[in-house]
Parts: structure tokens; sequence; C-alpha cells
């Protein structure tokens, strides 16, 4: 949002400036146009210019939007910064304009021609956008001063409406009323096809109505004229990106940041726009070229860090949708991770206590995925040393832990977020998950026996944890004990929903009745007594599972027959052996 706020503040304020002329005029009455002497080139009479000049002041004056400065205030004015009236070309009589209020300066050069006539070259220039307007070739008898005045003068209405239709557009801008905005740029553009600011402003509409190739091609029309319009480039470089291009989006921002080499702010909005889009690497480069200039700013060390740890997960995303091990990191995902260390520990040292947890974390998070575990340990550590309270570094420092095999440690570093955070939604959960995968199932349960209290929702997901455990390495690997001590373990929770209940009690009744089964198989006389009750037992939790067998496509009914067949078998043998 915060590339996104920039760019709309500066596209806004753009589209104010397109004929502030206009603008003011309406609250302010007429604005002031300067008008020098017409200049001669080529040995041209200079009477021609001066007297063709104060006709066109005087018609100027007769309009309601605008007003000539006098004559005398230009030779005032001119006098103020060593200037001449009579010596003021087009560059000197611009610079005097935007020192004297002037809004719009004419700028008027001639020549006479063998047959006594003058041809005039006029343009008008807005002083606010440096835009010009271009006058029709005038071409006069030498004694015409007037009419030669009057032409211009019809020219300048022209210039008007431009200015006017270029206003209007502004103002339905910023209203976004987009299509009339769209149609007073058009009308400004036929009147005056090289108004830069107005063609501007027309790509910012089609960007904000969503048309998106055609807003690049105006913006490339806008660049062919002033290739250094910095807020063509920056808008470019954004469409660009949001159509996908990601090379032409850098190659914009390139250009832009050629005539910002060392402003951080826009190089870390630029970088924000290509990373948002999914281009992290692409933002990491141009954070590389600020940081070649300010190694040392420790905002854009952060932020190169945070676009390096996107882009090592969208490799590894990459590398799981192409079927690749999931658990192997590539060379550049390694690569990617290690510069996100480096930059953050360079955050570090520069901040210390000061830096983001968030960040902190994502340096421990790195070194866990780079497998290099010790380091992990030890530089979360270092950080519990300035922030013995934050929850969030005792929860990624419990994962090292247990990831390298120190698992007292680990639910030790979670019995520390459980006290600062006893509301923490997942550190008892992980506690008994660590406990129950290293088959220490009794401890597991008095750990989820505290966070399952008043939550039936949380208590069958921890029940299914121990479920889980008990089956595939219980159950399916036909560990019988194992599987029956795991499903009476998770029993043991309270708060239960009845679905979970009887789930546990079919299973639990299965696996007994399935130890039972391989234990009897001798029939004799010792092993029915001993089976006889565990296959009494297995009947009996069958019988309180509910309708879960139906929810497994299994039919309680031929499940109990069996058991009864079973438990008849073992009842004759005892009878005969007696």
């Amino acid at each position: 949002m915060v590339g996104r706020l920039k760019l709309t503040v500066t596209f806004i304020l753009a589209a104010v400036l397109v004929a502030p002329g206009l603008l003011q005029a309406q609250d302010q009455g007429r604005f002031r146009v300067l008008v020098p002497y017409f200049y001669p080139l080529q040995g041209a009479d200079d009477d021609f210019g001066k007297d063709a000049s104060k006709e066109l002041r005087k018609l100027l004056d007769q309009l309601p939007t605008h007003e000539a400065i006098e004559e005398k205030e230009i030779k005032n004015q001119a006098k103020r910064f060593g200037l001449k009236m009579d010596e003021m070309d087009c560059i000197k009589a611009r610079q005097l304009a935007a020192q004297i209020n002037a809004k719009v300066v004419l700028c008027a050069e001639y020549t006479e021609n063998p047959d006594k006539t003058v041809t005039v070259n006029a343009r008008f220039y807005s002083v606010d956008t440096n835009e010009e307007f271009p006058v029709s070739p005038v071409t006069v008898p030498e004694k015409e001063k007037k009419q030669a005045a009057q032409q211009i003068l019809n020219e300048f209405d022209q210039y008007v409406q431009q200015e006017r239709a270029a206003a209007i557009c502004a103002d339905y801008y910023q209203s976004q009323l987009w299509e009339d905005a769209l149609r007073s740029c058009d009308e400004a553009l036929r009147l005056n096809p090289d108004a830069n600011s107005v063609r501007f402003l027309r790509a910012r509409i089609l960007y904000e109505m969503e048309r998106y190739d055609e807003a690049l091609q105006e913006l490339e029309k806008v660049l062919a004229a002033n290739p250094v319009h910095e807020d063509a480039l920056q808008t470019a470089g954004y469409v660009a990106t949001v159509l996908g291009r990601k090379e032409e989006a850098r190659s914009y921002y390139e250009r832009y940041l050629d005539l910002n080499p060392a402003n951080a702010a826009i190089r870390m909005n630029i970088a924000y726009e290509l990373a948002k889009n999914g281009d992290p690497r692409g933002a990491m480069a141009f954070i590389e070229e600020g940081l070649a200039v300010d190694p040392e700013n420790p905002d854009l060390l952060e932020q190169y860090a945070r676009y390096a740890f996107s882009a090592a997960l969208q490799i590894e995303e990459e590398s799981a949708v192409a079927g690749q091990d999931a658990g192997a990191l590539s060379p550049e995902a390694q690569e990617l991770y290690r510069k996100a260390i480096e930059a953050f520990e360079k955050v570090f040292e520069i901040k210390g206590a000061e830096m983001r947890v968030e960040d902190l974390r994502q340096i421990i998070a790195a070194y866990i995925q780079l497998g290099e575990l010790d380091n992990a340990i030890s530089f979360a550590e270092r950080v519990l040393e300035t922030h013995p309270q934050e929850d969030s570094i005792w929860s990624i420092y419990a994962d090292a832990l247990q990831r390298a095999g120190r698992l007292d440690e680990a639910i030790a570093a979670l019995d520390r977020v459980r006290e600062i955070n006893p509301s923490h939604p997942n550190a008892a959960l992980r506690q008994g998950n660590w406990l129950i995968q290293a088959g220490r199932i009794e401890d597991a349960v008095a750990v989820l026996k505290e966070a399952v209290v008043g939550n039936p929702e949380r208590a069958d997901q921890a029940a299914g944890l121990i479920f889980a455990y008990g089956y595939q390495n219980g159950y399916q690997k036909k560990n019988y004990p194992l599987a029956i001590r795991a499903f009476a373990a998770a029993k043991e929770l309270p708060n239960l929903s009845e679905k979970m209940k009887n789930q546990l009690n079919f299973w639990h009744g299965f696996a007994l009745f399935q130890q039972a089964v391989v234990e009897q198989q001798p029939n004799t006389l010792e092993t029915a007594k001993a089976t006889l009750p565990k296959f009494k037992r297995a009947l009996e939790l069958l019988n309180q599972s509910g309708d879960y067998p139906s929810t497994v496509n299994l039919t309680l009914s031929e499940i109990a027959d069996n058991v009864n067949a079973y438990i008849e078998i073992q009842e004759a043998i005892i009878k005969r052996g007696r």
C-alpha cells in the first residue's frame, strides 16, 4: 500500500498542475500573460516587433479570462534582473515570466521577406507546465501589425480552449469520473497533441479504468517526448508490473533510478511494487543497487532480506509444483536464505534490541531451513538475551531444539512460551505432539489435558494427534499393544466430542480384538482364559462406538458377530478344559 499511495499522490498532484492558470483564474480573476517584443531575426526591423506586441497586448486585455502584463511593468521587471526588453529572446522571456507571476508567455520571432511581407513564428508556453502550444506561421504585409496580432490572438483562443479542457479533465480525474475525464483529455489533446502533461494524465485515467495496455502505450508517447519524465517512468514501471511484464517493468524502473540513484525511499517503493506483483528477485536487484550506494542503510538491508526470504520461498514452491524433493533445498534457495541472514544480521548489529522481532525470528527460521540447527539455536539464544519476553522467539527456539533432538529443552522452551503467553494458540499442542512422536504418550496426555480444558474443538484436535500416532505406528504395523495404549490414552482427555469418543472406542475395541485373535491361536486352556476377557472388553468398546463404523464403510453387526464367535470358542475351550 505504501508504494500505491505514493504513486496515487504523485498522480493527483500532476493532475492538479495540468492547467493551474485556468483553475486559479476561476477563483482569482484573470491570469497574466507576458508578451515581450517580437524578436527580430536576420536583421529584421525591430519596429514591427514592438508594434505588433503592443497590438497583441491590447487584444488580450479584451479577454474575460486573461490580461496582458503592461509594457512598462515588463521593462521594470526585466531591469530588476539585469535584462533589457529590447534584447529579450524566448529563453529570457520564459525565465522572467516565472519570476513575475505570469501564467503564460508568448515567444514570437519574425523575419522580413523580399516581397515586403513579414513572417512570424510564435508559440505560447504555460509557465507552470513548461508546455508549448504552437501557433501557425503568420505572414502579413510589413505594415499590418494589427493583422499579425489578430491572427495570433485567434489561435490563442484555441490555446485557451485546450487549457480549459485540460483543467476540466483534471477536475473530473480528481472526482474519479473516468469516462468524462477521458473525453476532456481527448479534447485537450485534439487541440494540442504535444501537451505532454495532459497525455500523462490520460495514461493515468486509462490505468484507473484498467485499460493497462493502452495506458502503457500512452506512457510511451510521454516518454518519447520527454525521456526523463520521472512520473511517467515510475508509472510505466508500475503498469508493466501489473501486466506481468517483469523485464519491461525493471527497465522503466532502472531508467527512473538512473535519475534518482540515492533516493532510498523511492527505491524501496519500487521494490515493494515488484515484490507485491510476484517478482521478489527483481525487488532484490533494485535494493542491491541502493546498497551499493548506501551499504549501511538499515531500511534497505531489511527490505533486501525480506525479499530474499520471499524469493527463496518462491523457489521452494516452484520446486514442489515441479515434483522435486520437498525436503531438499536447491542451491539457489540456499543462497537466498544466506543472503537474507547476512542482511538481517547487519541490521541486528546496527539496531540491536530495536530491530523488529519478526525479522529476528526470520533469521532463526532461515538457519532452520538450511539445516544449520546449531546456528539457529545459538542465534536464538543471543536474541533472547535482549528479548527475554518475546514468546515468538522462544517458540522458534523450541523448534530448533526439537529438530536437533534436544526434546526436553524444546519442551522447556515451550513451557516458557506458555508462561509468557498463557493463551498461546498451539504451544501446548506442539509439546504434546513432540512427546507423542517420541513415544512418550503418557507425558503427552499430561500436557494436553491442560490445553483442552473447556475447549472441545481443541480436545478433539489433541486426541486426533494421539489417535494418528497409534493408528500409523501401532494398528497399521500390527503393533496392537501400542495402538491400544495410544487409543486408551487419548480417551483420558477431557471435553471430547461424542464423535471423537465413538471413533476412539471403535478402534480401541477393534485393536483389542485383533490382539486377542493373535494371542488365542494356540487354542489352549491358558490362551482361552487370557483372551476371553479381551474379546469381551473389545465387544463392549465396539458397542460404544455409535454410528462411527458406518462412516468408514464398516458394519458393526458383522464385526460384533465375529467377536461373539471368538467368545464362544474361548468359553468352549475353557469348559472342555475344566
